[in-house]
């Protein structure tokens, strides 16, 4: 399988590895300090399995936070150190480009569609898992901060959780884990595929969201492919933006949060439609792989 990303220069991956180690741990630390300060200037707690945020303001303040919680963990870490190795031409290196293979673009958006049943059925499996005490309680930990996130009553809200939960993750983390990760430092270490798939388990884990490690991972799986198939970053992070928007704009219609761990869908309709999921994915999947080595 040819490499599909971007060729940019002869920047080195032993390079990239140092600045993006320098660069993670730097803005991580400088994230974390100033989000805690933040949050007890505010008097929010971070770590939470309460009720949802009363109020319109507390529930702004912590959107913010987690808004730059993600722009420094992610984003500016994997912009820095991309602007370390390859200086102007670093929006290039990140696959911020027009697609390589436009021709692609529509098999990949097909292969992310169909998979989501796919994903449903990962995250069912999932749920069956017995997981440690620890594990449940950081995962309704994470519950509890997302009702709050989510918990929407203007169009204001709306439109701040919006940024908050999709647009700025969608950016963030495609620039880090698949602009990054899977477009430069893995591929520079091993395959194409297994760089697609290493940096969707690091995707996944780092969320540290236990009951939704496996959908995650595959969420992770099918944006790394839409890159690797298009040659384009934009076409994960769009996609990553609609999949993280839709889920915004489905907890503000119906007006309450659902989170994850609560699925009420009939195994027998989850696994039928997995299933068939799976078959469209591989077959769409294959294709495009064919496609894309015979171009």
């Amino acid at each position: 399988m040819p490499d599909t990303t971007p060729p940019i220069g002869t920047a080195s991956g032993i390079q990239l590895l140092l600045h993006t180690v320098l660069c993670v741990i730097g803005m991580v630390l400088l994230t974390s300090f100033g989000v805690t300060m933040l949050a007890k200037h505010f008097g929010i707690a971070l770590v939470s399995a309460g009720e949802p945020l009363a109020t319109v303001g507390e529930r702004m303040q912590l959107r913010l936070l987690l808004l730059i919680n993600n722009l420094g963990t992610w984003g500016i870490p994997a912009l820095l150190a991309l602007l370390l190795t390859y200086g102007r031409r670093w929006s290039d290196a990140a696959g911020f480009v027009r697609p390589r293979h436009p021709g692609m673009i529509g098999n990949a958006i097909l292969v992310f569609l169909f998979g989501i049943p796919l994903v449903a059925l990962a995250a069912y499996f999932n749920l069956q898992l017995d997981l440690p005490d620890w594990m449940v309680r950081s995962e309704a930990e994470g519950n509890a901060l997302l009702a709050s996130v989510l918990r929407i009553e203007s169009i204001s809200e709306l439109a701040v959780a919006l940024l908050t939960v999709a647009v700025v993750p969608a950016f963030a983390e495609e620039l880090m884990f698949r602009g990054l990760l899977q477009g430069r430092l893995l591929r520079s270490m091993m395959s194409g595929t297994a760089a697609i798939w290493v940096a969707a388990i690091i995707f996944s884990a780092i969320h540290l969201e236990f009951a939704g490690f496996f959908p995650r991972l595959l969420l992770g799986v099918l944006l790394g492919y839409s890159y690797r198939w298009t040659g384009s970053l934009w076409v994960p992070v769009i996609l990553h933006l609609l999949f993280n928007g839709l889920q915004v704009i489905t907890t503000y219609q119906a007006g309450t949060f659902v989170p994850d761990t609560e699925m009420d869908t009939p195994f027998a309709t989850l696994a039928l439609a997995g299933i068939l999921s799976l078959v469209v994915v591989l077959y769409l999947g294959m294709r495009s792989e064919r496609k894309v080595s015979a171009g």
